[in-house]
This record gives structure tokens, sequence and C-alpha cells, in this order.
């Protein structure tokens, strides 16, 4: 578990579609940094050793998105095509919709959608310095029905406020925060989101719903509520994520991810096309 051991490691994706990840890891090289392979996703890296970020001419010129390994697995998992309209409806910094839009490779778009002016800044910030045309950054409430959005994306991510435990180590303050009551609350609110952000969606289209939290009622329940409540079924994650990852999966379309089981944080997702 050498990820764990080096502190100072700091997890990142390489836009392929700008820089290939060989040509990343001689430049970053060249300018210092030391470089591990990062698991479980092809273009991850783990690199440490370096005083800032803004100080790397690799990072100022938007050749790798600083992403947790968890959080890119959702845009495998979205596993868009060429030409998709993409809507993430809680996106902010962006990570995942610049993953997206990386993997859309100059075609399509990606709406990038967060709650308020200072959100959808960070998002812009991560955009300006990719330098992706595919992708705009919007201000909007996920909990107020967009009537104009109505059916019109092939993909929407739903990477959801939780009570984050499965982020223990990095935020250990939140285990003596969050109460039980809390955890009900921000079900209901997962809820309220699921049921505007399934209409985006056209038919046959495609929803993940994800949450860096461990907690039942966040994940497994929830997606119980969602195949009993909205137009969706659970489909496979096969060809997507890496056999590693689905070969302790106990239900098709969905991934548990544990720390300490897995070299991540805790991390949840579930895959579902619109019926």
């Amino acid at each position: 578990d050498s990820l764990y051991e080096n502190v100072g490691a700091t997890s990142i994706r390489v836009n392929t579609s700008k820089i290939s990840t060989e040509e990343c890891v001689k430049l970053l090289e060249k300018e210092g940094v030391h470089v591990e392979k990062g698991a479980y996703v092809e273009n991850a890296l783990e690199i440490s050793g370096y005083d800032s970020l803004g100080f790397l001419e690799t990072f100022e010129k938007g050749y790798f998105q600083v992403q947790d390994v968890s959080s890119m697995l959702v845009g495998l998992a979205a596993n868009p095509k060429s030409g998709d309209h993409v809507i993430d409806i809680c996106a902010a910094p962006g990570g995942k919709s610049i993953h997206v839009a990386d993997l859309l490779n100059g075609t399509g778009h990606v709406e990038s959608r967060d709650l308020t002016d200072y959100k959808v800044g960070l998002i812009e910030e991560n955009i300006f310095r990719c330098g992706f045309k595919n992708i705009t950054a919007k201000r909007a409430d996920a909990l107020m029905f967009d009537e104009t959005a109505k059916e019109t994306a092939d993909i929407v991510i739903a990477d959801l406020p939780c009570s984050g435990l499965g982020v223990l180590k990095k935020k250990s303050d939140i285990k003596y925060r969050m109460t039980q009551s809390q955890i009900e609350e921000l079900v209901q609110l997962q809820r309220a989101i699921l049921k505007n952000a399934v209409t985006y969606v056209k038919s046959g289209g495609t929803l993940i719903y994800s949450t860096c939290t461990i907690a039942k009622e966040e994940n497994d329940l929830q997606v119980d509520w969602i195949l009993e409540n909205l137009p969706l079924q659970l489909v496979s994650l096969e060809g997507c994520i890496c056999e590693e990852l689905l070969k302790d999966c106990e239900r098709e379309g969905v991934l548990q991810l544990l720390p300490g089981r897995e070299k991540t944080d805790g991390f949840f997702l579930a895959k579902f096309q619109k019926r």
C-alpha cells in the first residue's frame, strides 16, 4: 500500500486527448517530480516531491487534472460516445466533467453545473487551464427542475452531496459531526435531486449516481429506491472499469469501494439506463 505511505503523493489523471501518459511522465520527471503509476486506471499517476502545482509547466498547460482514482471511475463508467451531450449536475471543482470532456476528444458537449458563483468559478479555472472547448460551466440549483434540459442528455452524472464517510482519512472530523438524522436528511436531498436528474436523460440514456460515502442508506438502499421509483434499470460496468474492481461486486452495475480494501477512498457508484 505504498499509496498511503507516501503521504505527500497527489493523485492525478493525464488528459490523454492532449498528451500521452508516457510523454506526461517524461515531462514531469524533467521538472523534478517523483512519479508512480496510479491504481486501477491507465492514465492515473501519483506525483510527489514538488513544491507547488502552480510552478509545474505540465499543470499550467493542462496536461493533467488533480483527481482521486475513485472519482476517475465515474468518467470511465459513463463511457461517453463521440458527440454525446453530458450534464454533470453537482460538478465542482470539475474533475469528472473535465475527464468526460477529455474522453469525448473534442466532440460533443459537457455542461458542468453547480450551485454558487464560487463553485462555478472553480470549474471555469480548470476548464481554462485544460483548454477544452467542448465544456461549459453553468450556475444551476440541482433541486430546481430545469425545463430546458428535459430529455436533452445522453449522460447525466449525479455525484451527489453525501455524508462523506468514505473520505475520513482526509477529513477525520466528519465522523464526529455526522449523525443518523443528518444521513436521513441527505438521503431525502439525494432523492429530490435524482427526481430532477432523471428527467434530463434521454430515453435509453445513462445516469451515473455516485457518492464518497460507505453509508448503506445513501448507497445500496438508495439504489433500491431508484429502481422502485424512477424509470431506470441497472446496467453492467463490464468493459468500462477494470476487472480487478468488478470481481467483488455483489450486484451488476454497482461498485462499492472501501478504504483499506481498495487502494482508494471509500466511494460508491451505480450505472443506470433510462427505460
